[in-house]
Order: C-alpha cells, then structure tokens, then sequence
C-alpha cells in the first residue's frame, strides 16, 4: 500500500515564503537584483581571469573555479525562488527536484574544499615563496580542482540518490523555497537514518576536512608572519577570510544549532544568504579587496574605450 501511494507523488509544492503578496513581490524585487548581480559578477570573475595574462597564477585560477561553482549555487536555487515569489508558490516534479538537490550540494561541497585548496595556495605562498614556482605546479592545481569537484559531485550524487530511492506517500509539501535535504527527508514515508548518516559522514566529512585544512594553513601563515615581523604578506588573505568567515558562520548557524531555535521564516532567510547572498557577495570581496584584480578590471575597460 505504501508503495501505491508513493507513486501517486509526482511533484512536491514549494511553499516559499508565505508572506502577504506585496511583500513576496518586494522580494521577488530584490532578490532578482541580487540574482543578477551574482551571474554577472561571477561570470565576468571566471572571465576576467581566463583572458588576462596577469591573472595566470595558481591563486586566480582556484578563484575562477571558486566562481564557476558560485554561479552554479545561483543559477541552481535563485530561479525557481523568483518563480515562487512570482507565483505565490510553485512546485517542482521530483526528477527535477532531485537534479536541484545533486547540483545544489555538489556546489556547496566544491565550494568548500576549493576554500582549503586556496588556504594552502596562500600557505606555500607566504611560508615558501622561493618554492612557490614549484611546489604549486599547473598540474598539481589541476589535480586539486579535480578533486575538489569529485568530493563535491561524489556527496550530491549520494545524497540526492539516496533521497529519491526513499518512497513518498501523502504529504509532499516543502515549508521552503528549494530541494533542500532535510525538508526532502521529512516528507517521506520510510526510515531515513541511513540518509542521516551518511549526510553526517560524508557532507560533514568534507566540510570537517576542508576546515580543518584552512585552519592548518592559516595556523601555520600566522607563525611564519609572527617570527618574520611582517604583517603585509597576511594582507593578501584578507578576501579568502572574509569568504570563509561568511561560509562556514552561515552554516554553522544552519546546521549545528539546538532543533528549538529552528522558525521557518527565519531559517528561509538564513537559507538565501547562504544560497544566493554569499555567491554574489564572493566576487565583489575578492575585487574590491585585491589590487591585481582591479588592475585587471581598468585594463580590460580602457582597452574597450580605446
């Protein structure tokens, strides 16, 4: 019987946010500025530093990549939010909704093991810079890419394939505005501890290691500066801590606070300046902030003039 019904749920309904109209309208207003803002800035981020010559260094190539996997976190979750702000609500078929989830988490996992690979890009920078050359070869930069992009689309594969094996029967009501696994998970009619494990040991896993490794590199960046009295070289690391910082507060806010402060709105908020937000926000802290790439910028802008 429960297999019957399973079968009966082709499409769950994203609730949104169940605000009064005209306030899902303002949103709908300013989320979509802040959606294009995050596609164009990360777009011409990647560009930017594939055409400029200057910008061929191991640093700005994990920076292009760290883009590349901002634009997908956008353009996985911002399109349909504006479609359910538009509409009130909206639903999405679950083949869909599945893709939502792969993609959502190989982008935020990516994301984060690209941040431990540029903390110790800045490592071998700072604390060996006459073995820069050499000890961050094009190869080993790709080989870390590469890995970076395994560990996040080997947890999405996991966990939105384990999701979608799990039956569906009745209710098939999201309280929120994307494919998220945990509202996924409490809409289905079977035992999920196997999926609760294996978000806790693999998606847990990659963000423990990748924390673990920035926290090395800095650690060992903060005793290279401290004994060489030079406080100009951590400079440098000042956008790359900013982006950390805004990441790992967010979700740790999201995920390893107590069960009784959960409240839906608020979650959903926290939920966009984690999926929307923080992508758009990566490229304006790494331009604003870093002289090469505003260099970059006016070169690329007065070519165009000429």
């Amino acid at each position: 019987m429960a297999h019957l019904n399973s079968t009966r749920v082709t499409e769950f309904i994203l609730l949104g946010f169940t605000t009064p109209r005209d306030i899902q309208l303002l949103l709908f207003g300013i989320f979509l500025l802040i959606y294009l803002l995050g596609v164009v800035g990360n777009l011409g981020l990647a560009i930017l530093i594939r055409t400029e010559r200057s910008l061929h260094t191991p640093m700005y190539y994990f920076l292009s990549h760290l883009a590349l996997m901002d634009l997908c976190t956008c353009c996985t979750v911002a399109p349909k939010m504006l479609v359910g702000l538009w509409k009130g609500q909206d639903t999405i078929p679950l083949p869909a909704c599945a893709l939502q989830m792969f993609f959502f988490g190989a982008a935020a996992d990516s994301v984060c093991s690209l941040l431990a690979v540029m903390a110790y890009d800045r490592y071998v920078a700072i604390c060996r810079p006459l073995h820069y050359g050499t000890a961050m070869p094009q190869s080993l930069c790709r080989l870390l890419v590469a890995m970076s992009y395994t560990a996040g689309a080997t947890s999405g594969a996991v966990h939105s394939g384990m999701a979608f094996r799990l039956p569906f029967c009745g209710a098939h009501t999201l309280d929120d505005f994307f494919c998220d696994i945990n509202p996924v998970l409490a809409l289905a009619c079977a035992n999920t501890d196997l999926n609760e494990l294996l978000l806790l040991v693999v998606c847990g896993g990659i963000q423990i290691i990748s924390m673990a490794a920035i926290m090395a590199s800095y650690g060992m960046i903060l005793f290279t500066v401290g004994r060489a009295g030079s406080k100009r070289a951590i400079s440098t690391c000042g956008s790359h801590l900013t982006a950390v910082g805004l990441l790992y507060s967010t979700q740790i806010y999201m995920y390893l606070r107590p069960d009784s402060t959960y409240a839906p709105q608020t979650d959903k908020m926290a939920s966009v300046f984690y999926t929307v937000f923080i992508p758009t926000l990566n490229p304006a802290i790494y331009s604003f902030r870093n002289t090469d790439v505003k260099q970059a910028i006016r070169r690329r802008f007065s070519k165009q003039r000429h």
